[in-house]
């Protein structure tokens, strides 16, 4: 049984964000970084289970997997961008996602079943591996919930979610938040951990033209998190959330803080520690993004208020005009 060595990076990067130890959990794996960053470079379960179970003792994080999950959120999306290419309908690109998921974690296989009105990603875990880290399993399901669904939103356009969830462990007790996070039902104690999708969802066709609009979401956000990796004030790490985790909208504050391991109000006493506010941090935000989606000539300006989640132009165009003085249209034309 493998996981690819980014699994170890992915794993010890969050850990850091929430109060783990990169460098300890990477010195765990035994191998370096540069080691474990190799596209083909593998890892065995039981190095995998240590480096888990490390950073679940180090941020005392009980929904650990889930949120190390919505950290990749980028890249589930990316990813997406990238099968649609080659997929006719969304039943396909999940299948596809599926086999690219399987060479990277030979130890919980997944695969796209209809079930009647129903499809459902199945995740079967290996006995052996079970036995082995029953905590690491967990974690790793949790994971790939979020993974999955950011795949399947991204794929529907944001339009549709999933039905809900199978899983094959007891009801815990921090099922609220789980449920929460999820935005679903679960249901605990059955025979295999599923993620369920609607029939008709699953069957509708890829309009790969509908994601122009959504790549440039992805490499925005992507570029800005990569000129935050080495900033470390808590706004920094904020921003960084935010965007990880950000749709065709912002996070709530309520979600960025469980993602991060905190409550809410202790969040926002913090952040005012350091003189600023959630909402002025999602408003600059805002900000930056518009400006960098209004420097694209190829989005229309209607589209990139669509892209700040905005319900018409006309709102957008008074939000942007409080923030800079002038309106897209005349901001665009000073840029050229």
């Amino acid at each position: 049984m493998h996981f690819n060595g980014r699994f170890i990076i992915n794993l010890a990067q969050f850990a850091a964000q929430i109060g783990g130890n990169m460098a300890e959990l990477i010195s765990l794996s035994g191998h370096s970084f540069q080691e474990l960053s190799r596209e083909d470079f593998k890892v065995d379960a039981t190095v995998y289970n240590k480096v888990t179970e490390a950073a679940l003792r180090m941020t005392g994080d009980e929904l650990f997997g889930l949120h190390a999950g919505q950290n990749l959120n980028l890249q589930a999306a990316g990813l997406m961008m990238q099968i649609t290419h080659s997929a006719n309908t969304v039943q396909h690109a999940l299948e596809l996602s599926c086999e690219y998921s399987n060479l990277g974690c030979s130890a919980m296989p997944l695969s796209l079943k209809n079930w009647g009105d129903k499809f459902a990603v199945i995740m079967e875990p290996n006995p052996i591996w079970t036995a082995q880290s029953e905590l690491a399993v967990r974690h790793t399901i949790f994971g790939y919930l979020a993974f999955k669904q950011r795949e399947f939103e991204s794929l529907t356009r944001f339009k549709h979610n999933i039905i809900g969830i199978n899983l094959t462990i007891d009801k815990p007790t921090y099922y609220s938040q789980l449920e929460q996070a999820l935005n679903c039902s679960i249901y605990y104690g059955q025979s295999k951990n599923a993620i369920l999708l609607d029939a008709k969802h699953i069957q509708a066709k890829v309009i790969t033209s509908d994601y122009r609009i959504l790549q440039a979401l992805i490499q925005i956000a992507e570029e800005k998190n990569k000129a935050l990796e080495n900033k470390q004030s808590l706004k920094d790490l904020v921003k960084r959330s935010v965007m990880n985790l950000m749709q065709l909208d912002f996070p709530s504050i309520e979600i960025t803080a469980a993602h991060l391991n905190t409550s809410v109000r202790s969040l926002q006493r913090k952040l005012k520690l350091e003189h600023t506010s959630y909402m002025e941090i999602v408003d600059e935000l805002r900000l930056e993004f518009a400006e960098k989606y209004l420097k694209d000539l190829r989005l229309s300006v209607s589209e990139v208020a669509h892209l700040l989640n905005y319900s018409d132009s006309s709102s957008f165009n008074r939000s942007f005009k409080r923030w800079k003085g002038i309106t897209p249209v005349e901001y665009r034309s000073s840029i050229q």
